[in-house]
């Protein structure tokens, strides 16, 4: 039984093996199809990592815009929550006033 467990094992093993060689190399296959078009085109290597902009269609919503939206809407969240949270509080307090006995 532990034989047959160990050759199961074993073929698990070598085909993971395998797949991890099928992939590299369908990596080393990716890089250099990048670097042919790298050199093609007469870039350098660090245009190689680079990652591919669409410079057809630059339109006015940028990282800058969308920042400064999600900023503006983060600051009406944040306002309108305090203003109710004062609000809420100041009617707990006028529902439920404090007693002074000190006196």
């Amino acid at each position: 039984m532990p034989s047959k467990q160990k050759a199961a094992d074993d073929d698990l093993s070598s085909e993971s093996v395998e797949v991890l060689r099928e992939r590299l190399n369908q990596m080393k296959r990716l890089i250099a199809e990048r670097q042919n078009q790298t050199s093609a085109t007469g870039g350098s290597a660090s245009d190689l990592w680079a990652p591919q902009t669409r410079s057809s269609c630059s339109g006015i919503i940028d990282g800058n815009f969308l920042s400064m939206a999600f900023g503006g809407a983060l600051l009406v969240i944040l306002s309108v929550s305090v203003y109710a949270f004062y609000n809420l509080y100041h009617a707990v307090l006028k529902k439920f006033p404090s007693q002074h006995t000190e006196l």
